[in-house]
């Protein structure tokens, strides 16, 4: 019995000493079952997970997690050639900015855009009278004493134009006036009426041509003598033969007011009209109704026409005076077809 008891006592002692030993004499020796707190790697995040906006920022010896970027809004769809998407009500439009100012720039850069465009405004043009392919008109002509006579001949070859006209001294007037009076005009038919390309005129043996730049806005004509003279000019222009024919083409209103800038054969010049009304004429056709057109007086004399309503608003009788004060009276004795 002593002898067991004995034994727990001694081995308690003996480490109580050995304990304050290792205190007093500063032994470097830690029992193996302890670590260093600091290096416990291994109870992090896995015990108690946590959301990635609450993480406490790594040491130094990693480097920071760069936070995303913000979110943008998706870039803008790229244009395209429709208006209505031009237009569309998701376009922000700024406080001092019309809404036309983001339409002018995408239609000026899409391909086609200015064909579109021209495309459009012709499409908005009334429609031009039908005229048949070919017209003969056959005019008695006076010119004081004299007399004679005039065809006009309209030819259309699709989008091409002709108008020839001959002039020529009849009966004893032809023994005193020899020769023929004949002009050409020649062009395209357009959307908006006749546009002029060249034109003739060849009184006896003495010539003289125009022609017309459109795109440079410039009529050249080359004289019968002299050098070439130049005339500028905006718009649309007539001659003296394609007048008659735009007229017939685009059906003058019963009243109100023309205006043409017109070749006469010499000068470029722009002339007003004014629109009369409706008249009833007596004519180798029988009673014709008829639209009356007196030009403004402007220095360049008389010029008046009757143009048939039922007829294609062709010319039926003319009076103009030329520049040397003499009068001159067309009137129609035929129409074919």
């Amino acid at each position: 019995m002593t002898g067991r008891s004995v034994r727990p006592w001694w081995i308690a002692l003996s480490g109580s000493l050995l304990l304050h030993a290792s205190l007093l004499g500063g032994v470097a020796w830690t029992l193996p079952q302890w670590e260093d707190p600091s290096a416990a790697p291994h109870i992090e995040a896995r015990l108690l997970p946590m959301t990635p906006a609450k993480v406490s920022p790594p040491s130094a010896a990693r480097p920071p997690i760069p936070s995303p970027p913000p979110r943008q809004a998706p870039p803008p769809a790229p244009p395209t050639e429709s208006v209505a998407e031009v237009a569309a009500p998701d376009i922000a439009v700024g406080p001092d900015v019309a809404v036309a100012e983001p339409i002018v720039p995408l239609l000026g850069g899409t391909p086609g855009a200015e064909a579109i465009s021209v495309a459009g405004a012709e499409a908005a043009l009334p429609p031009l009278n039908v005229l048949p392919p070919r017209l003969d008109l056959h005019f008695q002509v006076r010119y004081g004493l004299a007399s004679g006579e005039q065809t006009l001949l309209w030819v259309n070859e699709g989008e091409r134009y002709t108008v020839t006209s001959v002039a020529a001294a009849t009966g004893l007037t032809g023994m005193f006036y020899r020769g023929r009076f004949v002009q050409t005009s020649h062009g395209r038919l357009t959307p908006r009426g006749l546009q002029p390309e060249a034109f003739w005129d060849q009184r006896g043996d003495k010539r003289s041509s125009a022609r017309f730049d459109d795109n440079a806005g410039q009529l050249t004509l080359s004289p019968h003598k002299g050098a070439p003279r130049h005339f500028a000019y905006q718009g649309e222009v007539q001659d003296a033969l394609s007048l008659f024919f735009q007229l017939a083409l685009t059906a003058p209103p019963p009243d109100g007011r023309l205006a043409y800038t017109v070749f006469n054969g010499k000068k470029l010049r722009d002339y007003i009209y004014d629109v009369r009304g409706e008249e009833t004429l007596d004519t180798a056709l029988g009673p014709l109704r008829t639209l009356h057109l007196v030009r403004v007086a402007n220095g360049d004399g008389r010029f008046e026409a009757w143009l048939a309503i039922d007829r294609h608003y062709l010319p039926v009788r003319v009076l103009r005076s030329d520049d040397k004060g003499g009068e001159m009276e067309l009137v129609l004795l035929s129409i074919s077809p």
